[in-house]
């Protein structure tokens, strides 16, 4: 009789271990998914009032981020790219940029706030970045502007840490 209590209570401990890790199972991988963060490394820059949006659009699958840009510099700038991409800063190539060529898109007055909406996400070689999903994007927006009164035509680069899970378009 001791053997056979022996074995039941240890019998219930394991049924109940293995039903904590089955739902664990279930639903840990909603718990560790990457938060939707955009964060500037630059100060005078934000893009955290509303997190950004990281989508899988109808092209193919390809990512696309958006976001909400304000302006804490000062002054008025004038932005005339933007680039999401997987590349570090150093290797963040121009040319892949989403060009903004309308002057009343580009300014952006101190303290005022710009919405981007479906920014095409490349990788280093300026390929487009293709997820499933419910996956998690980790990468970077890079701002490619001018102050209004500046003499020189050299573009100033900002970049923010872009992490979130790719939602279906």
């Amino acid at each position: 009789q001791a053997a056979m209590e022996y074995l039941m209570t240890y019998g219930w401990a394991i049924l109940v271990i293995v039903i904590v890790l089955a739902i664990l199972a279930f639903f840990l991988p909603n718990l560790i998914s990457v938060p939707q963060t955009c964060q500037f490394s630059q100060a005078g820059f934000d893009c955290s009032e509303n997190p950004a949006v990281i989508s899988n659009s109808s092209k193919n699958g390809q990512v696309e981020a958006s976001f909400n840009l304000q302006n804490g510099k000062g002054q008025t700038i004038d932005v005339k790219a933007v680039l999401c991409t997987t590349a570090s800063l150093a290797d963040a190539d121009l040319t892949f940029a989403t060009k903004i060529t309308d002057a009343t898109e580009q300014s952006l007055a101190a303290g005022a706030t710009k919405q981007y909406r479906g920014i095409s996400c490349v990788d280093e070689a300026g390929l487009p970045i293709v997820m499933v999903p419910n996956t998690d994007f980790r990468g970077r927006i890079v701002i490619y502007y001018n102050f209004r009164n500046d003499v020189t035509t050299i573009l100033r680069p900002a970049d923010a840490v872009l992490t979130g899970t790719v939602l279906g378009g």
